[in-house]
């Protein structure tokens, strides 16, 4: 998902390969795979290349990941780096389709092509009419749904739903299902827009929200699409004189410091859309569509998966143990 996680950003393409650790078997081809997905530098896209690198290991093959860099211009050069990985003509394509009015016309030229697509994390509401084989991720409206849901459980009346990536319509699902819980219960809520430049940018996120909080102090839930906004968003809610607590706050995406936050209480929950998953079967799906022409009936929904101070600091504690699994820095 350009995800809250966060966005990647563009302007030149890095193409990695992912080796495997054995060789492929001498009867099975090694077939051409290429994962168009996010930048490295957020956690979200960092696990889930570890995914897919693993699978490549396992698999005993190569194969080829691509992004974007640079925050300028992020949809068309998007639309570029898959415009390029489809004129290889690879033997299999899995695209994380964030932003689908931009992606879309690469994606059906593929399909047209005979080339398998796999839609991976973003795209969901759309995967089927691009022509894609099949989706592995997670579908927004449902995330947007729970986290609605606890929310309302525990009190919330006005609520903020935090979108660092305009523009990205899985993100903005999130958002309009999470307020839609709240309005149907009598509430109400807003969404607040980060600039798209101010996506990575601390400082910017924080006054953003601390802003919002002073304005309408009101305001008694947030919900971020990202763990760094979460953490922010605590971060904010004390500063603007908010008690631990007195605002329900949850966001999606795991670092260390917002599952610190949701042990010790300042965060209510996290969410884990476990792009390690993520990585791992969108290779493994291409994989076997490409070798033994096998795709599951239905697609693979991977998250979202809560968590609540219980469970934190077993997460953090297995992190030590399998760095990056869960795209914790």
């Amino acid at each position: 998902m350009f995800r809250s996680r966060s966005i990647f950003i563009a302007s030149s393409l890095i193409v990695m390969l992912a080796a495997g650790s054995a060789a492929p078997a001498q009867d099975n081809p090694e077939p051409q795979i290429i994962m168009v997905s996010g930048p490295l530098f957020d956690p979200f896209f960092s696990a889930l290349k570890k995914g897919a690198d693993d699978a490549a290991a396992h698999l005993g093959i190569t194969y080829q990941y691509s992004t974007v860099q640079d925050v300028n211009n992020v949809q068309a050069d998007m639309a570029r780096v898959v415009d390029q990985a489809v004129a290889v003509e690879p033997d299999a394509l899995v695209v994380g389709n964030f932003f689908p009015d931009a992606q879309n016309p690469m994606i059906e030229r593929a399909a047209a092509q005979d080339i398998p697509v796999i839609i991976q994390d973003g795209g969901y509401a759309s995967w089927q009419e691009n022509g894609a084989v099949s989706y592995v991720g997670y579908n927004p409206e449902e995330v947007g749904l729970q986290a609605g849901a606890f929310h309302r459980e525990n009190g919330v009346e006005n609520a903020l739903c935090v979108n660092h990536v305009p523009g990205n319509p899985t993100l903005e699902a999130a958002c309009t299902a999470f307020l839609g819980v709240i309005e149907e219960a009598d509430g109400k809520g807003r969404v607040l827009t980060i600039a798209l430049q101010d996506a990575q940018n601390p400082q910017a996120n924080l006054q953003a929200i601390r802003g919002a909080l002073e304005a309408d102090p009101t305001i008694d839930g947030i919900m971020t699409l990202g763990g760094t906004q979460a953490t922010l968003a605590a971060q904010a809610a004390q500063e603007a004189g908010f008690a631990r607590g007195e605002i329900i706050i949850g966001g999606s995406g795991l670092t260390t410091q917002v599952l610190e936050n949701v042990r010790d209480g300042s965060v209510a929950f996290a969410i884990d859309l476990q792009p390690y998953l993520s990585g791992y079967y969108g290779l493994l799906l291409a994989y076997h569509k490409v070798v033994y022409d096998l795709l599951p009936a239905e697609p693979v929904i991977i998250g979202p998966r809560f968590v609540f101070a219980d469970d934190a600091q077993a997460i953090l504690d297995l992190n030590t143990q399998y760095t990056g699994i869960r795209g914790i820095n």
